[in-house]
């Protein structure tokens, strides 16, 4: 199980970049970057993330740039 995911949204004139990484493994690992403005998200984030990905070492990448 490896992979490679990345999306865009636009939104009030903010672009929100989500990339995702995978490598096999038995459990899962997850590893959760996003910008400080967003930390009050961080448990959010990881339950979307979790009810989704069930296995593997993840990292997943939010990023937010103004346009």
């Amino acid at each position: 199980m490896t992979g490679f995911g990345k999306s865009e949204v636009v939104v009030n004139g903010k672009t929100f970049t989500a990339e995702i990484r995978s490598l096999n493994s038995k459990q899962l690992d997850l590893s959760l970057k996003i910008p400080a403005a967003y930390r009050e998200l961080e448990n959010d984030i990881r339950s979307l993330a979790t009810k989704r990905v069930v296995r593997g070492k993840v990292d997943l990448l939010v990023s937010v740039t103004s346009a």
